[in-house]
């Protein structure tokens, strides 16, 4: 999501947690390479004539499996928030027009960056911010004339 950011997407938001992220994925893909190679060391130690160390030679293989599903999960995870933030734009700019304020495209999107960073900072104080972000990406709920507006 960092990479986003610096690229000018601005719907993106940071949890404060985000930093202990990459350190610890490595730390538990790694883990779970090795524990995954368990089985092959034994194998070897029981049942084969080569040494038990030559076991871990499947951890490489388990090793970029767990990378690239944890690739995989933060796009997941940014789309998610992408979503998010799609529904809370089509809220304010919803509003906006039923109030008769008709806003600018940079006055509309500025409104929804705050809202949208306000209402995840609140999420995340009360630990909610996982279930929050989720709930907004997965719902249906677009305003009528939102809808209106993609069908015809």
């Amino acid at each position: 999501m960092k990479k986003l950011v610096r690229k000018g997407i601005k719907w993106a938001y940071i949890p404060t947690w985000r930093s202990y992220w990459f350190p610890l994925d490595f730390l538990f893909t790694l883990l779970m390479s090795l524990a995954s190679a368990l089985p092959a060391v034994w194998v070897f130690f029981k049942w084969l004539d080569y040494p038990w160390y030559y076991g871990f030679a499947v951890s490489p293989l388990f090793f970029i499996v767990g990378a690239v599903l944890c690739r995989t999960a933060k796009s997941k995870t940014a789309e998610l928030y992408q979503s998010a933030y799609f529904l809370e734009y089509r809220k304010v700019r919803y509003e906006s027009e039923i109030k008769g304020n008709f806003r600018s495209e940079t006055d509309v999107h500025n409104h929804t960056i705050w809202s949208f960073t306000k209402k995840l900072k609140y999420a995340e104080a009360h630990g909610r911010l996982w279930k929050y972000v989720n709930a907004m990406a997965k719902t249906k709920k677009i305003p009528p004339d939102v809808y209106a507006e993609t069908m015809y």
